[in-house]
């Protein structure tokens, strides 16, 4: 199993705004592409310790190749509405994904 998180900064005050898109991204991600694969997902954001800036979007995959099929899918056409109304509430240079293999 492994743990995939899409990690990103907000601007200041932006946080609501950028939750509510990727909630509806994530919803047409688990519908029509290889997310649907994932057991599950969710989305921290920071709080103690870490920066209130700091969202997290996780997702659960039983291999990396799984993962990659759902990376792949958000090439397709009907994502970049999403990728796009995202854009201005992502700090620049801040999305990375990190990738955790899950010790049984």
């Amino acid at each position: 199993m492994y743990v995939c998180q899409w990690n990103l900064e907000t601007p200041f005050g932006k946080q609501s705004e950028a939750l509510a898109v990727m909630k509806k991204w994530g919803q047409d991600k688990f519908a029509h592409s290889d997310f649907g694969r994932a057991h599950g997902g969710r989305v921290l954001v920071g709080h103690v310790g870490v920066t209130p800036s700091a969202v997290v979007d996780e997702y659960l995959f039983d291999s990396i190749a799984d993962f990659e099929r759902g990376l792949d899918g958000m090439k397709d056409e009907r994502f970049r509405a999403h990728a796009a109304a995202l854009a201005p509430f992502i700090v620049p240079g801040s999305q990375h994904w990190k990738i955790y293999r899950v010790v049984e």
